[in-house]
Protein backbone atom coordinates (compact mmCIF):
# COMPACT_ATOMS: atom_id res chain seq x y z
CA UNK A 1 0.00 0.00 0.00
CA UNK A 2 1.54 3.28 -1.08
CA UNK A 3 0.98 6.14 1.55
CA UNK A 4 -0.84 8.19 -1.07
CA UNK A 5 -3.86 6.16 -0.53
CA UNK A 6 -3.09 5.32 3.02
CA UNK A 7 -5.57 5.55 5.70
CA UNK A 8 -5.15 7.51 9.05
CA UNK A 9 -5.13 4.42 10.60
CA UNK A 10 -2.76 2.22 7.85
CA UNK A 11 -0.79 5.06 8.73
CA UNK A 12 -0.61 4.88 12.24
CA UNK A 13 0.11 0.75 12.48
CA UNK A 14 2.65 2.03 9.30
CA UNK A 15 4.87 4.70 11.43
CA UNK A 16 4.14 2.27 14.96
CA UNK A 17 5.91 -0.67 13.07
CA UNK A 18 8.36 1.42 11.60
CA UNK A 19 9.45 3.22 15.22
CA UNK A 20 9.29 -0.01 16.84
CA UNK A 21 11.65 -1.90 14.74
CA UNK A 22 14.27 1.74 14.09
CA UNK A 23 13.28 0.70 10.29
CA UNK A 24 13.89 3.80 9.14
CA UNK A 25 13.33 3.62 5.43
CA UNK A 26 9.62 2.49 5.97
CA UNK A 27 9.56 5.85 8.49
CA UNK A 28 10.81 7.75 5.59
CA UNK A 29 7.91 7.06 2.98
CA UNK A 30 5.52 8.30 6.05
CA UNK A 31 7.30 11.71 6.06
CA UNK A 32 5.72 15.10 3.85
CA UNK A 33 8.73 16.08 2.48
CA UNK A 34 8.67 19.42 3.36
CA UNK A 35 8.23 18.03 6.48
CA UNK A 36 9.31 19.51 10.53
CA UNK A 37 10.51 17.54 13.42
CA UNK A 38 11.36 19.54 16.14
CA UNK A 39 12.36 18.40 19.85
CA UNK A 40 10.75 20.51 22.10
CA UNK A 41 13.01 20.26 25.01
CA UNK A 42 16.17 21.64 23.10
CA UNK A 43 14.10 23.75 20.77
CA UNK A 44 16.12 22.15 17.96
CA UNK A 45 13.93 21.87 14.44
CA UNK A 46 14.60 19.47 11.52
CA UNK A 47 13.04 20.66 8.19
CA UNK A 48 12.75 18.33 5.35
CA UNK A 49 13.11 14.93 4.21
CA UNK A 50 16.92 14.56 4.44
CA UNK A 51 16.96 16.57 8.04
CA UNK A 52 14.42 14.23 9.47
CA UNK A 53 15.98 11.08 8.01
CA UNK A 54 19.85 12.27 9.94
CA UNK A 55 17.82 13.05 13.10
CA UNK A 56 16.69 9.26 13.06
CA UNK A 57 19.72 7.69 11.68
CA UNK A 58 22.09 9.62 14.21
CA UNK A 59 18.81 9.00 17.07
CA UNK A 60 19.46 4.84 16.08
CA UNK A 61 23.33 5.23 16.23
CA UNK A 62 22.83 6.59 19.54
CA UNK A 63 21.35 3.58 21.30
CA UNK A 64 21.35 0.23 22.10
CA UNK A 65 17.95 -1.82 23.29
CA UNK A 66 18.33 -5.27 24.95
CA UNK A 67 15.38 -7.75 25.38
CA UNK A 68 12.41 -6.41 26.43
CA UNK A 69 13.96 -2.17 25.53
CA UNK A 70 13.15 -0.17 22.98
CA UNK A 71 10.48 2.23 22.27
CA UNK A 72 6.95 0.77 23.65
CA UNK A 73 4.29 2.61 23.24
CA UNK A 74 1.73 3.19 25.57
CA UNK A 75 -0.77 5.62 24.06
CA UNK A 76 -1.36 5.78 20.39
CA UNK A 77 -4.62 7.78 19.16
CA UNK A 78 -5.44 10.06 16.50
CA UNK A 79 -8.77 13.02 16.26
CA UNK A 80 -12.26 12.29 14.74
CA UNK A 81 -10.93 13.78 11.10
CA UNK A 82 -7.61 12.16 11.11
CA UNK A 83 -5.64 14.90 10.68
CA UNK A 84 -3.60 14.47 14.31
CA UNK A 85 -1.89 11.65 15.81
CA UNK A 86 -0.48 11.26 19.39
CA UNK A 87 2.07 8.74 19.98
CA UNK A 88 3.15 7.93 23.28
CA UNK A 89 5.98 5.67 24.47
CA UNK A 90 8.57 4.94 27.03
CA UNK A 91 12.19 4.72 25.37
CA UNK A 92 14.23 2.29 27.02
CA UNK A 93 17.40 1.82 25.89
CA UNK A 94 21.81 2.28 26.39
CA UNK A 95 23.59 4.77 25.26
CA UNK A 96 26.12 4.27 22.97
CA UNK A 97 29.75 5.99 21.82
CA UNK A 98 27.37 7.70 19.34
CA UNK A 99 25.50 9.36 21.37
CA UNK A 100 24.69 13.07 19.74
CA UNK A 101 24.65 15.35 22.27
CA UNK A 102 27.62 18.65 21.78
CA UNK A 103 28.14 18.48 25.75
CA UNK A 104 27.51 16.86 29.15
CA UNK A 105 27.01 13.40 27.09
CA UNK A 106 26.10 10.43 29.34
CA UNK A 107 28.94 7.97 29.95
CA UNK A 108 28.45 5.03 27.36
CA UNK A 109 26.64 1.87 28.72
CA UNK A 110 24.42 4.36 31.07
CA UNK A 111 20.35 3.19 30.67
CA UNK A 112 17.75 5.46 30.27
CA UNK A 113 14.43 4.82 30.48
CA UNK A 114 12.58 8.25 28.80
CA UNK A 115 8.93 8.73 28.43
CA UNK A 116 8.41 10.66 25.67
CA UNK A 117 4.89 11.71 23.56
CA UNK A 118 4.95 12.83 19.67
CA UNK A 119 2.32 15.18 18.55
CA UNK A 120 2.07 14.66 14.82
CA UNK A 121 0.17 16.32 12.12
CA UNK A 122 -1.04 14.60 8.76
CA UNK A 123 -2.26 15.60 6.11
CA UNK A 124 -3.05 13.76 2.35
CA UNK A 125 -1.62 10.77 3.98
CA UNK A 126 1.36 12.10 5.21
CA UNK A 127 3.09 12.86 8.77
CA UNK A 128 3.81 16.80 7.99
CA UNK A 129 4.77 18.27 11.48
CA UNK A 130 5.92 16.52 14.46
CA UNK A 131 6.50 17.88 18.02
CA UNK A 132 9.03 15.66 20.32
CA UNK A 133 8.00 16.35 24.07
CA UNK A 134 10.46 14.81 26.77
CA UNK A 135 11.54 16.01 30.59
CA UNK A 136 15.59 16.89 29.37
CA UNK A 137 16.15 16.64 32.85
CA UNK A 138 15.81 12.87 32.35
CA UNK A 139 19.07 12.55 30.49
CA UNK A 140 21.15 15.78 31.82
CA UNK A 141 22.04 17.46 35.06
CA UNK A 142 19.05 19.82 36.35
CA UNK A 143 19.85 23.27 34.76
CA UNK A 144 21.80 22.53 32.30
CA UNK A 145 21.96 24.17 28.83
CA UNK A 146 21.98 21.29 26.15
CA UNK A 147 21.56 20.13 22.76
CA UNK A 148 20.94 16.83 21.67
CA UNK A 149 21.84 17.30 17.81
CA UNK A 150 23.87 20.04 17.51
Amino acid sequence: MTTETMTTIDLVNAFTKAMTSDDIQSWRKLLAPDGEWKIMATGETFRGLEQMVELAERSVAARIHKSGEGLLPLNVFTNADGTKLIWEYVHKGEVTEKWPASTHKPVVGTKFELPIILMCEIKEGKLTKIREYFDLQTLTEAGTPHHLYS
